[in-house]
């Protein structure tokens, strides 16, 4: 159990470092620390931005005060820091920063992801540790010893084993048969589990066979879902750092780690040459070409 436990904590480690620092900013003011701010956005699913007149511009979790406005968005917010720090701010004062479009903490899933990784994992240590010679074995109380001492010369890679006049070898008998070898299924299984993972997250996980040619429908079509996950993350950042900008005057820019697009139309119609990898241009690229 307590490896269990501990396996399932590395792969919600895992999940979690990934789903926190998928993005990178430019031009993010020194106060703000990065990862602390990408990691409320994931356990929280949401951040709020606001200027202190000593500190400038942070962020901070928050909690909403009194009545919503018609899309349920708070009209006051209190933020509050580990430090003790508590401020009651009114609609004008703060720009919120969701983490998706949905507005929940994307924990909630990674919880999921994590459980099911972990078990997946130590499924298949059990499996590849029953794939040993079987050790259970049944005799009577009279033969113990003698199949101790049997076992042992086995163990000892003897060529030659000694028996009793007296023991039988039909009094002997294996209770526990070795488990089919099924490893390599748990491990697809596992690839494709973390696989959808990253598609959730934005990060790119795509596979492609080579062909002759990779046209833009097939890399599209695999694609897709990946592209589309990074729009319901990358647009609510975007879209808060825009109205920073004109808040606040501070311009603020966010990107994926990879440069990979955020939507279908930055995709390259086709794969050519003999390089296997997909060869796609990099957001900043993008941004700049659709400006």
């Amino acid at each position: 159990q307590i490896t269990n436990y501990y396996t399932y904590l590395m792969k919600l480690r895992q999940c979690r470092a990934l789903a926190e620092n998928v993005f990178c900013y430019e031009n993010l003011p020194e106060e703000i620390e990065v990862s602390y701010m990408n990691s409320v956005l994931v356990n929280k699913g949401a951040i709020a931005f606001f200027k202190d007149e000593v500190l400038g511009l942070i962020c901070l979790p928050f909690n909403a005060l009194g009545r919503l406005d018609v899309y349920g968005r708070p009209n006051r917010i209190n933020v509050y820091g580990k430090n003790g720090y508590n401020r009651a701010l009114d609609k004008k004062d703060f720009v919120i920063m969701y983490d998706n479009y949905g507005r929940y903490p994307l924990i909630l899933d990674i919880y999921q992801y994590a459980e099911r990784l972990a078990e997946l994992e130590r499924t298949k240590d059990v499996n590849i540790r029953q794939q040993r010679t079987p050790r259970i074995w049944q005799t009577s109380d009279e033969k113990m010893r003698t199949l101790k001492d049997i076992l042992n010369n086995v163990d000892a890679y003897s060529d030659d084993v000694i028996a009793y006049d007296s023991f039988t070898i039909d009094e002997i008998n294996a209770i526990l048969a070795p488990a089919p070898f099924v490893a390599d299924k748990l491990q697809d299984e596992k690839e494709k589990l973390w696989n959808e993972f990253l598609r959730l997250i934005g990060v790119s996980n795509l596979s492609i066979q080579k062909k002759e040619r990779n046209i833009k429908d097939e890399i599209s079509a695999s694609n897709g879902g990946t592209i589309a996950s990074r729009f319901n993350r990358f647009e609510p950042r975007k879209k808060a750092l825009e109205q920073i900008k004109e808040k606040f005057g501070v311009d603020i820019k966010v990107a994926y780690y990879d440069g990979l697009p955020t939507n279908l139309n930055d995709l390259e119609s086709e794969v050519t040459g003999n390089d296997d990898s997909l060869s796609i241009y990099d957001l900043s690229s993008a941004e700049s070409t659709e400006q």
